[in-house]
Formats: C-alpha cells, structure tokens, sequence
C-alpha cells in the first residue's frame, strides 16, 4: 500500500516493485490530483505520477480496479476504491474524512487479503498504520546494490610491509592490503592503513590503493583541520571527478571547502570560467520569495547570506567589506553568479564548477534535471545537512543528497564524503555535542 508521500519522491516507482501486489488508494490519486497544479517539484512529481497510472491504465484496458502486471517481476497494480474500515477508524479515535486515516483505513481492509504493508515517508502515518495493526516502512530511494557509505573513509589495519611499499611506490593493489575474499571498497573511497605507529592516506582508484601527497592542498588559503576536509579538498581539486557529494551537520566546512576550492579553480587555476552557486529556495515557514521587496538580486540575497559568509571567513581577518568588493567584482567579470535552483531548467552549464547547496531540500526529480544540464568540462558539488530537511515530502532517505550517494557509488566520476567534526568554533562544536 502506498502513501502519496512515495509517489511524489518517487514517481515512477509503482513500476519498480518486484514480487508484489502494488495498492494506490483513490484517496492518493486525489491527493495528486490536488498537487498537480504546483509549479515546483511537487507539482511536477505529481504530474509525473499521474501519467504512469494513466499509462499502466491505458495500456490494460482502461481500469485499474482490479489488478494488472506492471511489466516488473510478478509485480502487479490496483487502485483500491472501496473497502475502507471505517468504524475501525472511528473505534480509533481518528477521522474517516482525513485522508491519511482513510489511506490507513484502505492498508486495513487489504490486510483480509493477505500481509500488507504500508509504505510512506510520513512518520505519523506509519506510527498511526502500526497502532492500527497494520506494518509500516519507509520508502528507500536508490539504485545502490550496497548500503551508502556513513562517512566515504574508514580505517584499516596493514602489514608495516605493505605501508612500506606504498610509500615506496606511491600505490599499492587494494587486494594486497585486504586480501581477495575482502569486500572491495568503493571507487574514490578514501582510507587511514594503520600498523602501529605508522600510518598512510590513502584513495582507492580502479583496484589500487594511491598514496595522497605528503603536503596538503590549500585553495584560496584555506587550510584543512581534519581527515575529512583533507579527503573532501581531494575530491573537489580533482578535475576527473564531475559530481561530487558532502554531507554533514552545521559547522563541518562543507560550504566553505567548496567556494574556496572553486574560487582556487576559477580564478587561480582558471580550470572552468565560472563559479555558480545554487540554492533551493525552502525557506523555514514556507515564506515565498515573492513576497521579498525589490529587484531579483535583493529577493535572493536572503538565501545567499551563508555564501556570502563563507567568502567572508575566506578573505584575510574576516573582513566582511572585502568579502563584499571580491564578491562585487567576480560577478562583474562573470567569474561568480548566486541564483536559485529554479533557474536551472533549459540550461546548459558548459566548463563551470557548480555548486548546490542545501541539496537536502530538493527532491530527486530536480537532482536528475540539474545533472542532465551538465556539458563538458563541469563539475557539481552537493553539499546539505540530511539531518536538517525543510523540504516537505522528503527524509533522510529520498531527499536528493541521499539519493546522489547511492545511484553513483562506485562510479569514476564521483566522490562522497560525509563530513562528522564541527570546525566553526569551539562554541559551535560544543552546542552541537551538548545540544
């Protein structure tokens, strides 16, 4: 049974079940109906939605009243019409007019079939649906045979004869550290080998572990604090990896490590003509940015504050008017640009570094347009908090930023990392420990 919070995460997943009987109630399809005239993602999710049942209900005669494969694996799907309990809902407490409870009321009445389980991202749903007896989930999206990797590094113990070697040759075949039966790690995949007093970082590339270079990167100045901003600056000074993933809690340098790295590339380096900073704009509240006095810049200067910021820590003594001029003055040479994620249909983003942060308020949907809109030569960062969504409909699970980490593991091109030490403050640091 599925909740109208998976269909709008995940479209097109009724088609994606194997070894299931699929069930929409019509109460969804209502619901999707009410969304579909939304001019953001969820609106378009909803559509998206809608046209796979028309198309599955096309396709079997023009009813989904009764069941129909759905081309996976025994799977098959039925819009549920009738048969909602609710004098059950009413014993309950809860409102037979309220969808969700009519949504739990349908989940009861297919349990007289067979074992029923409701999918939803909605936590109360499911707390709801489980104290009515029936077993709730919660819908995972993505592609990934293997679970997501908690931080992209991890620790591994080696022979001194093989920290030896790699410092003498520079790499070392990962087999020969971990030994064949070994579960592999992924491409791009970072690691501490450790024998006792000594110690090596090291990335993994194709079946080799590389030795990283003795003397840390240091873009625009800035100076890594830990292991994994020193992994991170890896990944984004690397110009064969195109998509890039940071995740962390406030304070962890994600934001900051990627501007100064693409100010290191852009102007420095001058590897891709421009920095562009996206940003979703999922306010707090739900305020729209339309409501905001003045021109488009002053509209969105609210939601650039913490680009704004990280320039500003970047610049010598944290001098705000500098970091002002150096802002001013790269956009004037068309080397920086702050817009919203809302701009980046139809466009084609050719030799630029791409910066989207705050990636855990975007649906998967929007993650696939922004990829799509990648030419030669660009890089994308994604950078957010999955424990910190504003976004409704979203979790920590099928939010964009989630999603990214588990379709592209173990491709060439992309690196992960999850940022866990808070380096704001000490302040910072500990209101995030205690608090």
């Amino acid at each position: 049974m599925l909740d109208t919070s998976v269909l709008i995460a995940d479209p097109t997943c009724v088609l994606e079940f194997r070894d299931v009987d699929v069930v929409v109630p019509l109460t969804v399809v209502e619901e999707l109906d009410g969304l579909k005239s939304r001019s953001d993602d969820v609106g378009r999710a909803a559509r998206t939605a809608l046209r796979t049942l028309e198309e599955l209900r096309v396709r079997h005669g023009g009813s989904l009243a009764e069941p129909v494969p759905t081309g996976a694996d025994n799977a098959t799907l039925q819009i549920e019409i009738n048969n909602i309990r609710k004098h059950l809902l009413l014993e309950h407490g809860l409102d037979a007019s309220v969808p969700d409870n009519r949504i739990i009321g349908a989940a009861i009445g297919q349990s007289d079939f067979g074992p029923t389980t409701m999918i939803s991202n909605d936590a109360a749903l499911r707390i709801k649906a489980a104290h009515l007896g029936v077993d709730a989930a919660e819908h995972r999206l993505t592609t990934s045979d293997r679970p997501t990797a908690a931080i992209g590094w991890t620790t591994i113990d080696a022979a001194y004869e093989a920290i030896d070697c790699l410092y003498a040759a520079g790499a070392i075949a990962v087999d020969a550290v971990l030994g064949a039966d070994a579960e592999q790690p992924r491409e791009n995949e970072f690691a501490v080998l450790r024998c006792g007093s000594q110690s090596a970082l090291v990335r993994t590339v194709d079946d080799e572990f590389v030795l990283l270079p003795q003397q840390s990167p240091e873009p625009w100045g800035l100076r890594p604090r830990n292991k994994e901003q020193r992994f991170a600056l890896e990944l984004l000074l690397d110009p064969d990896i195109a998509v890039i993933a940071l995740d962390g809690r406030a304070g962890t340098g994600k934001t900051l490590l990627a501007i100064a790295a693409g100010l290191e590339m852009v102007v420095e380096q001058r590897q891709y003509e421009r920095l562009a900073v996206y940003r979703p704009l999922v306010p707090v509240g739900r305020a729209d940015v339309g409501f905001l006095p003045g021109g488009l810049d002053e509209k969105l200067d609210p939601w650039m504050s913490a680009i704004h910021d990280a320039i500003v820590a970047l610049s010598d003594q944290g001098n705000s008017h500098d970091a002002s001029n150096l802002v001013d003055e790269l956009t004037d040479r068309g080397q920086l640009s702050l817009e919203s994620v809302t701009f980046l249909r139809g466009r084609s983003l050719q030799r630029q570094m791409v910066l989207i942060d705050e990636a855990q308020n975007l649906e998967p949907t929007t993650l696939r347009t922004i990829l799509t809109r990648v030419g030669d030569g660009t890089k994308v960062i994604f950078t957010g908090d999955t424990s910190q969504i504003d976004a409704p409909y979203l979790g920590e699970n099928n939010n964009a930023l989630s999603v990214l980490a588990g379709a592209f593991a173990d491709q060439r091109c992309f690196g992960h990392i999850t940022l866990t030490a808070c380096e704001r403050s000490s302040v910072a640091s500990l209101a995030a420990e205690l608090l």
